[in-house]
């Protein structure tokens, strides 16, 4: 039983025993002990009375000595039990570095059993470093001192350890060491990945291409360094400190202010801004504000991105939207916008506006002639003259190739027509163009608000039907809209339309005018003249379907017919055995220029047969305007074995230079002069001349529109030896020709 008892209890029961013994001696000796100079010892402690005290004194510390041994005990094991199911590590050190006790959570933190360390030394266990580290932490007078060491696991990875070391004082060789340690580890990763990532955030922050600041009260306290870009400042003090708004864009301020107050709300939204720079420059920006912490105090944290390009693209695409790209002037999407809004403005006050539609006349040939990068220029220059003429009067939009509108605010029918002759008159004047001299002139329509239109659509139409009225008319002048007009308009609609259609209806075909030898009287060609026959309006004139088709470019499938057919009834008369030296057919200028002219010619005549030398084509003088392109064509054209002509000669413009190079047959003499024999002596003189130049030249010259003996009598004697007309024949029908073949006077 004594074996079972713990330090406590036996030091307890020794306590009691000595503790009897004292006190029966003091009882038992005190008579002789205090017999001798003491007389006022009371009388309870006679030796009876003594002993009855000492044993119920004695039995009641025994009592109270048992209840603080229990207390002991169970403190004990409570603490046993705190301690070896801490979490956390505690050693017993003595001084000497010897371990003296281990708690078990060594084996979760490290994976081993106290067993296999008690008794070891720190030297076994620690590294040199980790030694040195420990006694460096000065540990002494029981003071808690913090300490941190690595030590190595079960699997030969380190465990970072933190603790606290407190020395508990004795004697030289009882001093000792209680080291309470707890596993660092996975919190010195997480505090490190939380360096880290605030590290990466600073480095990110810092330079990061769009700017990042930090203001307290509206003054700038931070700035990152695309900040200072963004402002134009070549150092921080220039920006810290300063009031954010400073860099606000004065008629920006108050909606700056405005934002200010919702972010201090809680709210927190992208605006766009403008910043003025430090040097007076102006940026388009964007910023999102939003509250903040900044070394403790409410802050407001602002990102600004530079949408300076995004803004200037996007006005690049307004100006796309709302302006043509070739002349810089409005286009058709800004005037529908500002015509309705001069319909709702002017119809309110009653007031009238005119809209002038404006039709470049001949701009289709040039361009095809020249191409359309010298079509483009004369365009641009077209257009600053517009905008100089009209000046403040009104304003002017392109619509659509060579057409433009005009809009002048304006009731005075007079001011009106003056504009438009103005206008006329200004486009007048020569263009130079790559060093070219070039005419144009312009045909105008106009149309009244509310009198010819009361919205956006009719007022364009019945200006644009106007306009194809002032063509028709002769061109270079101006036509204001009527009622009547929406009749002609119609017929030209409906022409287009039908015109579509007319050679697989077969309402094409080809009627020939005798070409005759004025000696001989004899014709030795024909003219192939294209007609119409309408199911509805009967015959129509080519000088009225002609240009038609020529603006929608119907004319070249009309011209590859003409040709093929005249070509196939040339053939057919020449198997016939009839006298015909050729037979001549009329090209477009836009036909001559089409890349692939010379290879349909080609196929054509493969295709029916005929003779190359049997075939004429006639051109007019404005194909030799490009003389380059026009000497290539002309000499494939004569490769071929055809023949050339140039048609209404002198009514064009052509270089007399280049005339005498060009590969051409026969000049054609037009009505307009031949109409002027017997008539006009200056008339006469320029036929005469046009005779003279080509004799000299040594080319054919034919007179044509010929209608009475007079003006036959005057070609003979000028040596004009060819004529056509209706003093010979009108065109006829292909049957009606065989009978006029051997004509004679």
């Amino acid at each position: 039983m004594w074996k079972d008892w713990g330090i406590a209890q036996k030091a307890a029961c020794y306590f009691v025993v000595v503790y009897v013994t004292i006190s029966s001696l003091w009882v038992l000796g005190s008579d002789y002990i205090f017999s001798k100079n003491v007389n006022y010892l009371p009388v309870w402690m006679s030796t009876g009375k003594g002993l009855l005290f000492i044993i119920i004194s004695s039995f009641l510390f025994y009592n109270l000595l048992q209840k603080m041994i229990r207390d002991i005990v169970k403190a004990e094991r409570y603490y046993r039990l705190i301690v070896e199911n801490v979490s956390d590590l505690i050693l017993v050190i003595d001084r000497s570095g010897k371990i003296e006790y281990i708690s078990p959570s060594l084996q979760v933190i490290i994976g081993y059993l106290p067993e296999d360390y008690i008794g070891k030394y720190l030297d076994e266990i620690l590294s040199e470093e980790e030694i040195t580290k420990l006694q460096g932490s000065n540990i002494q007078n029981a003071h808690l001192v913090p300490i941190t060491f690595s030590i190595k696991n079960n699997n030969g990875r380190n465990v970072l350890l933190e603790g606290k070391a407190v020395f508990l004082p004795g004697r030289q060789d009882t001093d000792r060491f209680i080291v309470l340690v707890q596993d660092i580890t996975e919190r010195n990763k997480a505090e490190n990945k939380l360096l880290e990532s605030e590290e990466r955030y600073r480095k990110l922050v810092e330079y990061s291409p769009e700017t990042t600041l930090i203001h307290i009260n509206r003054k700038v306290v931070y700035a990152n360094r695309a900040g200072l870009e963004l402002v134009g400042a070549q150092h921080m003090e220039q920006v810290i400190g300063r009031d954010v708004l400073d860099f606000i864009y004065h008629t920006d301020l108050n909606q700056a202010v405005n934002r200010m107050i919702k972010v201090q709300e809680g709210v927190s939204e992208i605006n766009e801004y403008r910043i003025l720079r430090l040097d007076g420059s102006i940026i388009y920006v964007e910023i999102l504000a939003f509250q903040t912490t900044y070394e403790g105090e409410e802050a407001v944290q602002v990102i600004i991105r530079d949408i300076s390009k995004r803004k200037k693209a996007e006005e690049q695409v307004q100006f796309l939207a709302y302006y043509d790209s070739l002349t810089g002037i409005a286009n058709r999407n800004l005037l529908y916008e500002h015509l309705r809004e001069a319909v709702v403005r002017n119809e309110s006050k009653g007031l009238t506006f005119a809209v002038l539609f404006l039709d470049l006349d001949r701009f289709k040939v040039i361009n095809d002639t020249y191409g359309h990068s010298f079509g483009d220029l004369l365009l641009q220059q077209v257009s600053k003259r517009l905008m100089n003429t009209l000046g403040e009067e009104g304003e002017i939009f392109r619509y659509g190739g060579d057409e433009f509108i005009i809009v002048l605010n304006t009731n005075e029918a007079d001011k009106v027509s003056q504009t438009a002759e103005k206008i006329i008159c200004t486009l007048a004047s020569p263009f130079v163009i790559k060093d070219r001299q070039m005419f144009i002139s312009t045909s105008i329509g106009i149309s009244v608000f509310p009198k010819d239109g009361e919205n956006v659509e009719a007022l364009i139409q019945n200006s644009d039907i106007a306009m194809y009225n002032a063509k028709e008319n002769g061109k270079n002048t101006y036509q204001y809209y009527n009622s009547s007009l929406n009749l002609t308009h119609q017929r030209r609609m409906e022409l287009e339309n039908g015109l579509r259609n007319a050679i697989q209806n077969h309402e094409l075909s080809l009627h020939y005018q005798p070409q005759v030898n004025l000696d001989s009287n004899q014709v030795i060609g024909l003219e192939a003249l294209i007609r119409w026959n309408h199911p509805e309006y009967g015959l129509i004139s080519p000088t009225e379907f002609i240009p038609l088709a020529e603006e929608t470019g119907l004319i070249f499938s009309i011209g590859k017919w003409v040709l093929k057919t005249a070509c196939s009834q040339c053939k057919q008369w020449i198997e016939m055995g009839l006298p015909i030296e050729n037979v001549a057919v009329n090209v477009s200028p836009l036909q001559f220029r089409e890349k692939s002219f010379v290879t349909s010619v080609h196929k054509i005549i493969e295709e029916t047969g005929i003779p190359p030398r049997y075939l004429e084509l006639e051109i007019t003088e404005s194909v030799t305007s490009n003389v380059d392109l026009a000497l290539t064509i002309m000499r494939e054209i004569k490769a071929l074995g055809v023949h050339l002509a140039i048609d209404d000669f002198g009514t064009g413009y052509s270089s007399l230079n280049y005339l005498r190079h060009f590969p051409i047959d026969k000049l054609k003499i037009d009505k307009s002069f031949i109409d002027e024999i017997n008539q006009h002596k200056d008339g006469e003189v320029i036929v005469q001349t046009i005779i003279e130049l080509g004799n000299r030249l040594r080319f054919q010259v034919i007179a044509e529109g010929v209608e009475n003996k007079e003006q036959v009598t005057f070609l003979r004697e000028n040596k004009c030896y060819l004529a056509q007309g209706y003093y010979y024949s009108r065109p006829l029908p292909a049957e009606k020709i065989k009978d006029l073949l051997m004509m004679v006077e």
